[in-house]
């Protein structure tokens, strides 16, 4: 008798590198022993390196493919990466919200490639922060927060933000302190430091921290654990080569 699977629904764009989006995704969930399905938002023309272009997907064509999804199996957890933008992806989680109105959404939100390219049409913290209210947790990293909240310290904006829900703030990004992650889980802080003292840097490792969370959220671990257990997850990826493409290995 095969052992029973948490099912999980990815909602992402498309990358022909696979280091980032749903190939990324679901090779994370799989060395999770979690079973992934997947909607695109969007096909992105990059590799590893750039990103020539985007081809969207309309909310339509993205809902066709989430009831498709529900027509075969039943979700309680979503990992959601890039969507053009705020209000799109309004329109996708209450979407979502019709099929299980107590779906619990992990959003990594996708601002802006580290080659600068932008995914949202623009920038609306309005919009931003209602998106906020609809998710479980959001798993921004320094750059984008300071990229939504331009001259605000981010420590402070982020713990004025989780009075709406859980924040992970990634810290690779931070001058003084990479490796250091911040959660915020009912408005309380948690820190947690980098277990290595040097890693090699990788394409997609925001998309593989966000789905390594959302796969032991769905196998029952509370968020502080899920957070601790995934960290340690993309510090093994991160340092599995030096290259820019991470190799995943099964738990």
């Amino acid at each position: 008798m095969q052992d029973e699977r948490p099912s999980i629904l990815i909602i992402a764009g498309f990358d022909q590198s696979a280091g980032a989006g749903i190939l990324a995704d679901v090779k994370t969930m799989e060395a999770h022993n979690v079973y992934a399905y997947a909607a695109c938002t969007g096909f992105t023309f990059q590799n590893e390196q750039t990103i020539t272009g985007i081809h969207w997907f309309s909310v339509k064509e993205i809902q066709q493919q989430i009831d498709l999804c529900f027509a075969s199996a039943f979700f309680q957890w979503v990992k959601i990466g890039i969507a053009r933008s705020p209000e799109i992806l309004l329109q996708i989680i209450r979407h979502l919200q019709q099929h299980n109105p107590a779906i619990q959404v992990v959003l990594d939100p996708v601002i802006r490639s580290t080659s600068g390219v932008n995914f949202w049409d623009g920038i609306d913290r309005t919009a931003f922060e209602s998106v906020l209210q609809q998710v479980y947790v959001v798993t921004p990293n320094w750059n984008e927060m300071e990229y939504l909240y331009p001259g605000d310290d981010v420590m402070e904006q982020c713990g004025a933000l989780s009075a709406s829900g859980n924040i992970y703030l990634k810290g690779g990004h931070h001058l003084q302190y990479p490796g250091r992650d911040y959660l915020w889980y009912n408005e309380t802080q948690h820190i947690l430091d980098a277990s290595v003292q040097h890693v090699f840097p990788k394409h997609g490792s925001g998309c593989v921290f966000a789905s390594a969370l959302t796969a032991n959220l769905a196998k029952g671990y509370e968020l502080p654990e899920a957070a601790v257990r995934s960290k340690k997850y993309i510090e093994q990826f991160l340092n599995s080569n030096q290259s820019l493409l991470g190799w995943h290995q099964y738990l």
